[in-house]
């Protein structure tokens, strides 16, 4: 991540706040759509959803480009598989392809959705292969370059007007720029934070952590008690991430650590290897329960959200799952900065997340202004759509409407961040490939005891030679 990012991100939260830009998400927009109005789901199930929403100002010219009274088809991939997942972001993809439908009259979008690590494979599969949609999902950053160097998609900037650039907020390009070039959109910059289950900890009894030590007690606490201390789902190898992520930037420094992840700067620091050793004696001491080796992500947010786990460290997109009708917990969880521990070069106000995923366009597309205005439209739609529905913070100025109902987890974040000094964005998209695969692995390693701290942080300084 550039450090242009570091400074603008933080400043957005409190801009954001400024401008009023908050309002109540849509929990009823999940109704199935008919597929006759210019979005069709090719996959089982995926029957589109959405409320009646406007453009979000994206532009539509391009759209109109194309012969009067033809349709243009657009080809469409993403990792939202469930029209019904109460997932913010999901509910966000949904409205912006149901609303695509009467505010892009001469585009129909063909999508299909896959299970997020079913997807990884697909798209690596097409890659190989060019085969390739006309727009699909991806992440950023290293994940992205591949896509870059390969001339597989497609810069944008000449579809980016100066109207358009207006609305993109400062820093959240920055994971999507390649040598000058900007192949992506922004649609929300994530932020991971300490989900706490405030019910848990009054009935045991036990204080909130401000300090590490303090986690410490707490994971004690409710191992006494029976009861998960911090749900992970390390079964499906990327939540590990997060857990070391954030230990490294308790550690290391923002600074530091981001120079490790590019290559310029070595993961075998006293730092990182007190990091690393620090996330192998959480998991010795029982702070992710029995069993989180072989426990889904999935699963994980779900025992979280059915009050058996007191903690879970993970990104906005939880706060809608939260705050669900169907959620045990629901008004029952409050969001904290993760602990700073003693001796750590890490401040509390350096954060794990930021803007990184987006909608990429292939460069073999048939129509690529039509596509680059589907990007653009569903990314500045789902900007406003995934803040509303409580996951993550916006990439674009819009017009909010009525704040008073959004989900108060997002307003917690927003105050949380307001004065964030750094950021890491998610290790995997950073570093991409086999590389991203390689650390997920070593992680999951350090986590069930199979390599110590310094081995670890040897082998992913190999990495970088």
């Amino acid at each position: 991540m550039k450090k242009k990012l570091l400074k603008t991100v933080g400043l957005m939260m409190s801009a954001v706040l400024a401008l009023g830009c908050m309002a109540c998400g849509n929990a009823g927009g999940n109704e199935p759509a008919a597929e006759s109005n210019g979005v069709s789901e090719t996959n089982a199930g995926n029957e589109t959803a959405g409320n009646e929403t406007s453009g979000d100002g994206a532009s539509k010219d391009a759209a109109n480009a194309e012969a009067a009274g033809e349709k243009v088809t657009i080809t469409l991939w993403s990792q939202f598989s469930d029209p019904n997942s109460t997932d913010g972001n999901y509910v966000a993809f949904y409205n912006a392809l149901e609303s695509i439908k009467t505010d892009m009259p001469n585009v129909e979008v063909v999508h299909e959705g896959t299970e997020s690590e079913s997807y990884k494979v697909k798209l690596k599969t097409a890659m190989a292969g060019n085969e390739l949609p006309d727009v699909f999902f991806n992440w950023g950053a290293g994940t992205m370059k591949p896509y870059v160097d390969a001339g597989l998609v497609l810069p944008l900037d000449e579809y980016m007007t100066d109207d358009v650039k207006s609305r993109i907020l400062g820093g959240t390009l920055d994971n999507f720029i390649f040598d000058g070039k900007t192949y992506g959109y922004p649609y929300s910059v994530a932020v991971a934070s300490l989900y706490i289950n405030t019910e848990l900890f009054e009935q045991n009894n036990v204080k909130i952590p401000e300090t590490y030590d303090e986690l410490l007690a707490a994971v004690d606490a409710f191992n006494a008690a029976g009861i998960t201390p911090i749900s992970l789902g390390e079964k499906d190898l990327w939540p590990g991430l997060m857990i070391f992520g954030i230990h490294a930037i308790r550690m290391a420094g923002a600074e530091d650590f981001n120079a490790a992840l590019n290559g310029t700067a070595s993961f075998n620091t006293p730092e990182l290897v007190a990091a690393a050793g620090k996330v192998q004696e959480l998991a010795a001491r029982g702070g992710f329960g029995s069993s989180a080796m072989g426990t889904s992500e999935d699963d994980a947010v779900a025992a979280f959200k059915q009050g058996r786990a007191a903690m879970m460290f993970m990104g906005s997109w939880l706060n809608g799952d939260c705050e669900a009708d169907d959620a045990a917990v629901k008004g029952k969880i409050s969001v904290i900065k993760f602990p700073a521990i003693d001796g750590g070069k890490g401040l509390i106000d350096e954060f794990h997340g930021g803007s990184g995923e987006t909608f990429l366009v292939s460069s073999s597309c048939d129509h690529p202004a039509e596509a680059a205005a589907v990007a653009q439209y569903i990314c500045e739609k789902m900007s406003k759509d995934q803040y509303l529905a409580g996951s993550g913070m916006p990439a674009w100025e819009a017009d909010m409407g009525d704040t008073s109902d959004l989900n108060r987890l997002s307003q917690e974040i927003a105050t949380l961040t307001a004065d964030a000094t750094g950021y890491v964005y998610w290790l995997d998209s950073l570093t991409g490939g086999s590389k991203a695969d390689t650390i997920m692995n070593e992680i999951a390693k350090l986590i069930d005891g199979s390599v110590t701290p310094e081995d670890f942080c040897v082998n992913l300084q190999a990495l970088n030679e």
